[in-house]
């Protein structure tokens, strides 16, 4: 089973395969006319695994999840306000 260091701790976790639905732009323009345009993609999706190999969850039953991201940022000038 592959590990991960989260926060100085080492976790067997488990890599699942995952669909994506959506990813959309946050988009803000500045003062100074700059459009700005962000958006997080997601690479690889993990389940931390407990001590018996079962997905570890936390006391509201969520469950532990690590994501691989890339942030992705494009900026232009002049080009209007929408």
């Amino acid at each position: 089973m592959p590990k991960q260091v989260i926060s100085g701790e080492e976790y067997e976790v488990r890599e699942e395969s995952f669909e994506t639905i959506r990813e959309d732009w946050a988009e803000y323009i500045m003062a100074s006319g700059v459009r700005v345009r962000v958006k997080t993609q997601v690479g690889k999706l993990f389940r931390i695994l407990d001590e018996k190999g079962n997905p570890a969850v936390n006391a509201q039953g969520d469950p532990f999840v690590v994501v691989r991201h890339q942030l992705v940022i494009v900026s232009s000038e002049g080009r209007g306000t929408h």
